[in-house]
């Protein structure tokens, strides 16, 4: 008697199998996310991370289980799922295959971004199992993964759904819905995986991959051992050695090894507490970002170029700026660069006034945002980050340049010249943190070497005080004085703006 197919393998053309896989995965990468900010990856190194890894996964299960069933293969092209022409899917997939190609991609992929490998693998552990979990379902769709013939169908009958039951009636007779058997007990696997997570005071950085090897390890040995009875010739076979259970054998013998190892081998440091891995991270989470404006936020060097050759034309006509004296314009307060060239106060306030006026008049003209700001601004007001600009440009044209570039909306405070003292005196990125009742660490980004000095003051003034609080730095690349702002030290670089968001494993 041929199979009863009591369900559909497919909707709308796509494989109920493939769905499955894709549902599974979907989980894992939302899981994944949200415990690797509590562990401090950011949501774009997963997201790449699975981009990646998941489509060698995918070949990896399918070279495993091509290595072991060339006979039933051929042409090359059948391979990836084409035959006469036509793509009919890629039937047959071994998970085990799956598993090594993932672990050898993240181990590279972790090696490249120099990121903890354990923080991976603690996010990878309950993902694979999440997958698996899915993916099982998969196989029942395709009546695939079953085991001998119920002797009892009427207690059968009575412990499991309809659904299940009717779609396990192959060849003639009710077979054990293995598929069932690995999937739940995954699904436990997981669930013992989680409370480790949550629960388990001793638990180490990268303990779930052992974990996690030595329960599928075992889980596959039982469901292997019940496939092997279903009267179907076993797929994957080395002579007469079932592959999946030796395979499944080393998965145990390696999860043990590892789990001891990384305890004995300094090198590994593997001894690191997974709770203290997470304080660490809150504690030094960023809440606040603050930012200078000119040169970091907006490109205002040519508004201020044009303002400063229009200022001197008027007062030293015979005098010509040199594009180096232009640039050492930027940065310095409106005093500090005229005091240079006038001793006479009223006079440097003359010229003040008309820097400004000239400078507001003609600001649409000359000033654009620098490329991604808008966007940053935004995921970090949606993200509930405190956003501050701290300037040494007067506080209404702060604004004027951030409102007419579509920015202010974003930012919570702002401080401008004659509120503070200027930097690197660290009193602006003070004031702006004891602003918010909550906030605890922040971070500076500017283009001038004395933004850096000013984040580097204010976290020592911190240090200095016993305060708990922590004031990173960030330079940018774009900066017009690179070579300054590199002897200034920050702990950070970013090419563009968006590239914060990395460093805040957003």
């Amino acid at each position: 008697m041929n199979s009863v197919l009591a369900l559909p393998n497919s909707i709308g053309g796509i494989r109920l199998y493939a769905i499955c896989i894709l549902i599974g995965i979907i989980i894992a990468y939302i899981s994944g996310v949200k415990e690797g900010k509590r562990l401090g990856l950011s949501s774009s190194f997963i997201s790449y991370g699975v981009i990646i890894i998941v489509p060698i996964a995918i070949i990896g299960a399918r070279l495993w289980y091509f290595l072991f069933n060339i006979s039933e293969f051929s042409s090359f092209a059948e391979f990836f799922g084409f035959r006469n022409g036509r793509f009919i899917g890629l039937s047959g997939l071994a998970i085990q295959g799956g598993v090594i190609a993932s672990l050898i991609a993240i181990f590279i992929y972790c090696k490249i971004n120099k990121v903890s490998l354990y923080k991976v693998l603690d996010i990878v552990a309950p993902g694979f199992l999440i997958g698996q979990i899915c993916g099982r379902y998969g196989n029942f769709f395709n009546q695939e993964l079953y085991g001998a013939v119920v002797n009892n169908t009427e207690v059968f009958r009575y412990l499991l759904p309809s659904w299940i039951v009717d779609n396990m009636y192959i060849q003639g007779a009710y077979r054990h819905p293995v598929f069932l058997y690995e999937s739940s007990l995954n699904l436990i696997g997981l669930i013992v995986i989680l409370q480790l997570r949550k629960k388990y005071n001793k638990l180490k950085s990268g303990d779930l991959m052992g974990v996690y090897l030595c329960w599928y390890g075992l889980v596959r040995i039982f469901t292997e051992t019940l496939r092997t009875q279903s009267g179907v010739n076993e797929p994957l076979k080395l002579g007469p050695i079932y592959v999946s259970i030796l395979l499944s054998v080393i998965f145990v013998i390696t999860g043990i090894l590892y789990l001891i190892l990384k305890r004995c081998i300094k090198k590994l440091n593997g001894n690191v507490l997974y709770k203290d891995i997470i304080k660490e991270n809150e504690d030094n989470k960023i809440d606040t970002v603050i930012f200078d404006l000119d040169g970091t936020l907006l490109n205002t060097k040519p508004l201020i170029d044009a303002t400063f050759k229009y200022v001197f034309d008027k007062y030293y006509p015979s005098y010509q700026l040199t594009d180096e004296e232009l640039n050492s314009f930027f940065g310095p307060t409106l005093y500090q660069t005229f005091s240079r060239f006038e001793k006479d106060d009223k006079k440097i306030d003359e010229m003040i006034l008309c820097f400004r006026s000239w400078n507001k008049e003609h600001h649409n003209d000359y000033v654009r945002a620098f490329s991604g700001a808008r966007e940053l601004l935004y995921h970090l007001n949606k993200k509930g980050y405190k956003v501050c600009v701290v300037s040494s440009k007067i506080k209404e044209m702060v604004e004027y340049g951030l409102e007419s570039n579509g920015l202010l909306r974003y930012v919570d405070y702002i401080i401008g010249e004659g509120e503070i003292i200027p930097k690197p005196n660290p009193e602006g990125i003070l004031q702006a943190i004891n602003h918010f009742k909550f906030a605890k660490n922040a971070i500076y980004i500017g283009d001038n070497a004395s933004d850096i000095y000013a984040a580097h003051n204010a976290d020592l003034y911190y240090k200095n005080n016993n305060i708990n609080h922590i004031v990173k730095s960030c330079g940018v690349l774009y900066s017009l004085k690179l070579e300054e702002l590199e002897k200034a030290n920050p702990n950070y670089y970013i090419n563009e703006l968006l590239d914060l968001e990395k460093i805040l494993n957003m």
